[in-house]
């Protein structure tokens, strides 16, 4: 398993989960070699060869994101320097599948000269070709949706070679104080919390709910359960903050920076309902996380979460980026309670229907295609 690791990324958590059940529940031996993530020198990929290549591995996982290897810009990733070193079976998990222009972020682009600049990128059709679709068509690839899927077969993927798996969701941990102890120690007797949890990033929707906060009774708070992911992150960090300090809105707003899995269920035992107002997303454990407490969530209808809906009515949706269209939903589940009560259930039954051991379940079954491909 090619895979990044430690406490600070969401895929290193998902890969985490992944060999955990593939050991404990299908018997399969998993050697994880770690992803440094960035432009390596070509040497460093010579040495992860020789383990991905070693006598005793069938077959070779990779956790694939861009910025794993450098980036999508131009000769900014190592991607192909490590690929072509595996000689494997190979499967690939595609995180992020959306278009060029998307990764470019051309739709919000509204400096003048880099947006030129990224209009003539993507005239540039090999380039394309080699973000969204080159990478994946080298191995048996796993997506989270259906819609990731329609999108790599229309770019050139085999139907065959493109296995939908939702991802995981972990078993819940308890709250110990029942969310009480948080509540104290943020002040927050006597409110309601709406939680958003997650790295912060610019595809999480904050600006979206900070204007929806304004438009809530004033006894409403909210908890941004998370901080930045890494260094690059931090500016945007910062730039949320004093968004939060100009709207008047400090008071009724708290981000706790990153919290570990028992602070996290404390967090979800105080919240009356989550939100997941994502303007991008594949996958999030954003929202795998109150699925796994049986919280009720508002979740904007980006195909990952209307998918989820397909398989089980848990989560409230709205149009993506319509304030108006949140506000409906939130209020809807903040005034009645018995459809919260109903969501929260319905979330718990599917979390236990698409947990990590059947995930597990269905990744070995590809892998047993990989190597009957190979």
């Amino acid at each position: 398993m090619l895979t990044t690791t430690g406490s600070d990324c969401g895929i290193a958590a998902y890969s985490l989960a992944l060999t955990r059940s593939l050991v404990d529940c299908c018997g399969i031996d998993v050697i994880t070699v770690p992803i440094t993530p960035g432009k390596q020198p070509f040497p460093h990929y010579e040495e992860q060869a020789i383990l991905l290549n070693g006598a005793d591995i069938d077959v070779v996982h990779i956790q694939h994101e861009y910025s794993f290897w450098g980036g999508v810009l131009p000769r900014s990733s190592s991607f192909w320097q490590m690929r072509y070193l595996i000689k494997k079976p190979l499967v690939m998990t595609a995180h992020t599948t959306y278009s060029a222009a998307e990764m470019l972020r051309l739709p919000t682009e509204r400096r003048i000269p880099q947006r030129l600049v990224k209009r003539a990128l993507l005239l540039n059709r090999s380039w394309v070709q080699s973000v969204e679709i080159a990478p994946f068509v080298t191995a048996v690839t796993i997506v989270h949706t259906k819609a990731a899927r329609d999108a790599m077969i229309q770019r050139g993927a085999k139907p065959s070679f493109v296995e939908v798996i939702p991802t995981g969701i972990p078993s819940a941990v308890p709250a110990s104080q029942n969310g009480v102890g948080f509540v104290h120690s943020h002040g927050l007797q006597g409110k309601r919390v709406i939680s958003l949890f997650g790295f912060i990033a610019p595809n999480k929707g904050y600006e979206l709910t900070l204007e929806l906060l304004r438009l809530l009774p004033a006894d409403i708070s909210l908890v941004i359960a998370g901080g930045p992911r890494n260094a690059s992150m931090q500016p945007y960090a910062d730039l949320l903050q004093s968004e939060i300090a100009a709207s008047g809105l400090a008071d009724r707003v708290i981000i706790t920076g990153y919290l570990g899995e028992d602070e996290l269920a404390e967090v979800m035992a105080a919240s009356l309902l989550v939100v997941t107002p994502h303007t991008q997303a594949t996958g999030s454990y954003s929202v795998a996380l109150p699925l796994a407490h049986g919280k009720p969530i508002v979740a904007s209808n980006q195909d990952c979460f209307r998918e989820i809906v397909e398989r089980k009515p848990c989560l409230e949706l709205f149009r993506s980026g319509d304030i108006t269209d949140y506000l409906r939903a939130v209020t809807l589940l903040l005034d009645d309670g018995d459809r919260r009560q109903r969501l929260g259930r319905s979330a718990a039954e599917y979390a236990e229907a698409t947990s990590w051991p059947k995930v597990a379940e269905r990744t070995a079954a590809v892998y047993r295609r990989a190597l009957e491909l190979w």
